[in-house]
């Protein structure tokens, strides 16, 4: 078997980052991991990655023929923000040796990425802005759509299970549980939870439906305001979960919904024209695959 996937006019795609996108997709669109595909759904991820793996080497390409490249300060953010997920450095350099990818590799992926991300946008840079009209059609064409969902702030505490021990992760959540009663449940997280959020006392934020795991999202909707929940587990681990407040959902005005209209027609628009783009660069590009 050949160590690439394809060759781009003599650049190759390695069979790893083919392997990578696979995976990543079965996760992304059928939550589960490859061997449990089926034959369809697997057909389905191979036509996505050499479709989006295709258009990121063509893109590179061409941002290099153009002088476009993403600078030093820029990779150096970009890495200290991917780190800054991770609860520390050195567990976010293990991961990466876990992955099989050194340091050095890790930066040229990045800087790949936002110089394919800077060429791409300064393609979209020429597109037209929808006008009034095109955004009053769309606003009348689709009623049900203009509403601004049912929104939920909720601050939590992660307890992650460790050394595969779930019975002491569990026993955990449920003694930080019983402390809510009595004691300051940001406090509680700033000391113990393990997520990010904890240097905000636990507080997600607003989110809506579907920007949850779903466990999470039940019971986060659920709850009453003020109160802390049952313990909730999802792949990261137990949580506690506290609604501090919500908002139901309401229509918009035309006026509230322009914004998501006027985005939602520029990302049709420049969905139309980077697939035409991409489809140029294809034809004046030889790809060859790998056996």
């Amino acid at each position: 078997m050949s160590d690439y996937f394809a060759k781009v006019n003599g650049r190759p795609i390695s069979s790893f980052d083919y392997q990578n996108a696979l995976q990543g997709y079965s996760m992304d669109m059928y939550r589960k991991t490859m061997d449990r595909l089926s034959v369809d759904e697997l057909k389905a991820i191979e036509d996505l990655a050499r479709e989006k793996l295709l258009a990121r080497e063509l893109i590179f390409q061409e941002a290099l023929a153009q002088g476009v490249v993403a600078d030093d300060p820029s990779v150096s953010e970009e890495m200290a923000k991917i780190i800054r997920n991770f609860p520390s450095e050195e567990e976010f350099y293990a991961t990466l040796e876990k992955a099989g990818i050194d340091a050095p590799t890790y930066r040229r992926m990045i800087r790949q990425d936002l110089t394919v991300n800077l060429m791409t946008n300064r393609k979209l840079s020429d597109m037209r802005e929808p006008t009034a009209e095109d955004i009053a059609e769309v606003y009348q064409r689709y009623p049900d759509q203009m509403q601004a969902p049912e929104k939920v702030r909720a601050s939590h505490i992660l307890v992650k299970i460790k050394g595969g021990d779930r019975a002491a992760a569990l026993a955990e959540a449920e003694a930080l549980k019983k402390r809510t009663a009595s004691e300051d449940f940001a406090v509680l997280a700033r000391e113990h939870s393990s997520c990010p959020s904890a240097a905000r006392g636990g507080d997600l934020g607003y989110f809506r439906r579907g920007d949850m795991v779903k466990s999470f999202e039940t019971a986060a909707f659920s709850q009453k305001e003020g109160e802390v929940g049952d313990v909730v587990e999802t792949q990261f681990g137990f949580h506690l979960i506290k609604v501090l407040s919500r908002e139901t959902a309401a229509n918009l005005s035309l006026e509230e919904a322009t914004p998501k209209i006027r985005e939602f027609l520029k990302g049709e628009a420049g969905s139309r024209l980077l697939k035409e783009w991409v489809a140029e660069l294809m034809d004046r590009a030889e790809i060859i695959y790998g056996e």
